[in-house]
């Protein structure tokens, strides 16, 4: 595992995010040439900064709301942030909303850069294409009613503590539902990590969390 601190903030990569960055760049494997594995490291790039930067945002926002110590990691699913805490109802919002909202900048860095006269280089267009696509995805999806994504957080905070068991069967049916999508369109990696995220609200809603982090 590789380990460095960025503002501050100690942060950790679990070697499974490395194969996350290859099954989800290993499209641009199938070509050949260098052009081929400079699309793919550009990809890698992307996914590494957006990641790194959508957990920055929350902690940012935990440090700007007092808490004392934060942590970062990527892993297999993705990144997230952790550490000792006690947040307000709003401000909990406030940071799950943060990572999500970092996603938002970037797309909007991407139209801009987008309007560069460097678009003319290829690798250039494939660059911006990624940070554009992917951080417009991250926010999409992070932000799904669904625990303990961003979104799901939210929503869990506006119902309180007595109507968790809507929030994690509403995390059941959108997850259900994109996990059989995915089957059905042959998008396998989506298949496999809504299911994921399904189960582990089955799971909460029978008082076993299965271990997936939030934020």
């Amino acid at each position: 595992m590789l380990r460095f601190p960025l503002f501050g903030f100690p942060i950790t990569i679990h070697w499974m995010f490395w194969v996350l960055c290859l099954m989800l760049g290993i499209g641009y494997l199938d070509g050949e040439g260098p052009e081929a594995l400079m699309k793919f490291g550009l990809l890698t790039l992307v996914l590494f900064l957006s990641i790194v930067l959508h957990e920055l945002g929350h902690a940012f926002a935990r440090r700007k709301f007092g808490a004392s110590h934060s942590e970062i990691t990527l892993y297999g699913l993705g990144g997230y942030c952790a550490g000792p805490g006690r947040f307000t109802k709003w401000q909990s919002i406030g940071i799950s909303a943060a990572g999500p909202a970092a996603n938002v900048i970037l797309v909007g860095v991407g139209l801009l850069l987008g309007l560069s006269p460097g678009m003319e280089n290829p690798m250039v267009r494939s660059f911006v294409f990624d940070l554009i696509m992917v951080n417009g995805f991250l926010f999409v999806f992070n932000v799904l009613p669904i625990y303990p994504l961003d979104g799901g957080q939210i929503f869990g905070y506006l119902m309180g503590p007595s109507r968790l068991r809507v929030v994690f069967w509403t995390g059941i049916i959108i997850a259900g539902t994109i996990a059989v999508f995915g089957l059905l369109s042959r998008s396998i990696f989506t298949a496999i990590i809504c299911g994921m995220l399904a189960y582990e609200n089955w799971q909460r809603l029978q008082g076993r969390p299965s271990g997936i982090p939030g934020n």
